[in-house]
């Protein structure tokens, strides 16, 4: 199976964990791309992206990024905003943030994500938030062991 992790992550905390995700999925075709803006700054209002990965020949997406103050990510948003229509498209949601619990930011981002894919006719198989202030071995084991299905 052919699985995409496209990433934004600002502090590379998000891009670490995918890259661990990655190599235990190593019996599937697995690739990794990033999402970049000219101005990365958290806080700028204008976004225009510099790299805009493809979502072509996939059987499984992974769309990966941080919680910003609360809300998902403004670089992520702008990218799945702007991509084509997902037509069904089997996909997987992971959002980190600093605070240890899910409901202080975690869970209004992901709602948000949510949306954002599903106004994309994408089709969300499984949602993942990672505290990284809570460091829980049991919360990572769960994103690291799981395997994507089509």
């Amino acid at each position: 199976m052919k699985i995409k992790m496209i990433v934004y992550s600002y502090t590379h905390n998000t891009l670490l964990l995918i890259q661990e995700w990655a190599k235990q999925l190593n019996q599937h075709d697995t690739e990794i791309a990033s999402i970049h803006a000219y101005d990365e700054y958290p806080n700028t209002k204008t976004i225009t992206l510099s790299e805009k990965p493809s979502i072509a020949s996939t059987d499984h997406l992974v769309f990966a990024t941080c919680v910003r103050g609360g809300t998902l990510a403004p670089i992520m948003a702008a990218y799945l905003k702007q991509m084509p229509d997902l037509r069904g498209q089997a996909c997987t949601l992971v959002l980190t943030q600093y605070f240890p619990f899910e409901a202080w930011g975690g869970r209004q981002a992901m709602k948000q994500f949510r949306a954002l894919v599903e106004a994309k006719s994408g089709r969300i198989k499984d949602t993942f938030i990672y505290s990284r202030m809570r460091k829980s071995a049991d919360q990572k084991a769960r994103i690291l062991n799981h395997v994507p299905q089509a």
